[in-house]
């Protein structure tokens, strides 16, 4: 008969096993995703720009899914190089690592510095 230490010993292995199992790699990439009705209210890499989001679009094009679509009010932390930007429903600012920002007026589209890293953007709601 297994003694209670040997029991709990198996126990806490059978728990990390299932644990291991289930938990993904820290450094994994995030998946694209196509917004729909149950994925309301998320950020997400898409190939255009989808309506009613504020989106972003990669200096670097050579990407499958160059356009960063923003949705969330207020703001949102990103860390890359945009060219160009597009608010298809309310404005937002983006702010660059120097301090400097632009700003992108509701139904509007306008170019980007792109030598400039976007630190975050502000959806204005």
């Amino acid at each position: 008969m297994p003694s209670r230490l040997g029991k709990a010993l198996a126990s806490v292995a059978l728990a990390a096993a299932l644990v291991g199992v289930s938990a993904g790699p820290a450094h994994a990439a995030p998946t694209v995703t196509t917004p729909t009705a149950s994925s309301a209210h998320t950020d997400f890499w898409y190939y255009g720009c989808y309506y009613g989001y504020a989106c972003l679009e990669l200096r670097n094009q050579n990407q499958p899914n160059p356009f960063w679509n923003v949705e969330h009010c207020g703001d949102n932390g990103i860390r890359d190089y945009y060219w160009w930007a597009k608010a298809s429903g309310n404005p937002f600012t983006v702010y660059y690592q120097d301090g400097r920002w632009d700003y992108v007026a509701a139904w509007s589209q306008r170019t980007l510095d792109q030598n400039n890293l976007a630190v975050m953007v502000r959806v204005h709601c």
